[in-house]
């Protein structure tokens, strides 16, 4: 989904993970994206990024206290997740679709912290068993990266595959989140 209507507010956040783009309707959470790295910012010793962990938004005017609010949330809660402190959000979230793109989305969230799903599951957990492309395809344009954690959904054959952010990123998340005990186990 595209956010470019003006009900919309954008707010990116860059930690030592890389950038964030929040995307708000109200106080409700509706995108969240995740850019890596720039090659400049791969330069700068880690200590001196940590300091970005927990910054304000690159401009706090004109954005409504109910968002704000919301934003201060979603990043504490964000920062937490990546440092294994939380194991789900509990940010409000709006979600955009079809129905069965939103009942995908919903039982992607699902999830437990640590487990993995294969898009088979998904697909009949939806009631749709043979639509195991089309749960693919839905969790491709996951507009909420993480907070929808479609990095713990695996193909038939227990690999990682088809993640949005890249498989480097999701093998991270996993070995984090300790779903896959070793990186060297994977491939």
């Amino acid at each position: 989904m595209r956010f470019d209507d003006p009900k919309f507010v954008k707010i990116s956040h860059r930690n030592v993970w890389g950038e964030w783009t929040f995307v708000f309707e109200g106080s409700k959470l509706c995108g969240l994206k995740f850019q890596g790295p720039s090659d400049e910012a791969k330069t700068i010793a880690p200590s001196s990024l940590q300091a970005c962990a927990y910054a304000s938004p690159d401009s706090e005017s004109g954005i409504h206290s109910r968002t704000r609010n919301a934003y201060r949330k979603a990043i504490n809660e964000l920062n937490l997740y990546l440092v294994g402190k939380i194991c789900e959000f509990s940010i409000p979230i709006k979600i955009y679709g079809t129905e069965f793109q939103q009942k995908v989305l919903e039982v992607t969230r699902s999830i437990p912290y640590g487990k993995t799903w294969t898009y088979k599951q998904v697909a009949e957990a939806v009631g749709h068993p043979s639509a195991v492309r089309a749960v693919g395809n839905v969790l491709h344009r996951n507009p909420l990266q993480v907070v929808i954690p479609c990095h713990r959904v695996i193909d038939s054959r227990g690999r990682l595959s088809g993640f949005a952010l890249g498989v480097g990123l999701k093998r991270r998340l996993l070995c984090m989140e300790g779903a896959i005990p070793n990186e060297l186990m994977l491939e």
